[in-house]
This record gives structure tokens, sequence and C-alpha cells, in this order.
């Protein structure tokens, strides 16, 4: 049902979807659907989620992949390229593109806050926990620092889905969103 729903959302939008078609396309009755969904909604809520899961897993395979041996770990490259990947997967996935162009509208803000804190938030607040753990973090709320950076990685990702050339506003969003959290090195210029 998911698969089918997260179809028919990113390619017609969720206001034109209908349980039927989503139903019709899952092989199973409209009934089978309502009992495991409330309503349309609801089904937009757990396809988002399991896109912006996906999102994250795909950074974590980075930041592991960017991490190497615990001794040699950069804990700022590890920072930069989740940050990298993170865009990364909106520029190259259509899909999750059109389904985070229509998030705040379906879900509102609140909600999609609630799957931010939830599935991305700890991830940013662990990396930033390690760079102060080595020293290279300058005196900032970690709270507050990951709460505003999810909140401008949130924006950067929004913006280039909005964007008519969706790669040049990543690349573009990438190099901005690099540079603000550089600042918050202590050898920062």
């Amino acid at each position: 049902m998911l698969d089918a729903a997260a179809e028919f959302f990113a390619e017609k939008g969720f206001d034109v979807t209908s349980i039927d078609e989503i139903a019709t396309e899952a092989r199973v009755s409209k009934g089978a659907v309502y009992h495991h969904f409330a309503d349309k909604r609801a089904i937009f809520d757990e396809v988002f989620q399991v896109s912006q899961a996906e999102v994250l897993a795909h950074v974590r395979k980075a930041i592991t992949t960017a991490s190497g041996d615990e001794d040699d770990r950069q804990p700022w490259l590890v920072a930069v390229t989740a940050v990298q990947d993170f865009l990364d997967s909106y520029v190259t996935d259509a899909r999750k593109r059109s389904l985070l162009r229509q998030s705040a509208s379906v879900l509102g803000v609140r909600r999609c806050r609630e799957i931010d804190d939830e599935l991305a938030l700890p991830l940013v607040l662990g990396l930033l926990e390690e760079l102060r753990a080595r020293g290279e973090l300058k005196d900032v709320s970690i709270k507050m620092a990951g709460t505003v950076i999810f909140g401008t990685l949130c924006e950067a990702a929004t913006t280039l889905a909005l964007a008519d050339d969706h790669e040049k506003a990543g690349r573009e969003a990438s190099q901005v969103v690099s540079h603000m959290l550089s600042g918050l090195l202590k050898n920062a210029s």
C-alpha cells in the first residue's frame, strides 16, 4: 500500500490521489486500507516518514564510509559528508523531492518537525557532541545548534526541491550550509 501511495502522491499529488486508486494499485480492498490507516493524511504521514528514513539511512551509510577508523575519525569531514549526502538524497530522487514539497501543506509544519526531531535531529546532535568531545566546537548549546542546523538543512532541502534546477540548487545549498557550519568550529577564521 505504501509503495502505491508514494507513487501516486509523488506523481499526481496528495490532493488528487484517492484511496480507491491506492487500494486498486496495491491490490487490496478499500476496507483494508482503512483498516491500517484512518485517512489519506495518515497514509501520507507514513509514506513521508519512510521517505525521510531512507534519506537518513543514506546519510548514515555515507557517514560510516567517511568515518574510517575510530582513531582517524575526523568529525568535521563526517559532518560535511552528512550535509552533502542529505541534500544529494533530494537532488537525485524526484519522488523524495515531491513528497518534501507537499509535506508541510499535507501534514502541517508541527508534524513535519516532530518527524524530523524523531528521525534526524539525534544524528545532528550526535555529530555536534563528537565535535565538542574532540575540542573542535565553539562553546555553544548543542541542542540549539543542532536544532538551528537541522532547520537550515530542511530549508535548504525544501528550496532545492522547489527549484527548477535542483542540481544547481543542491550544490549551492551544500556550499552555503558548509560555510555556515564552519563558523561553529574553534579554528574557524
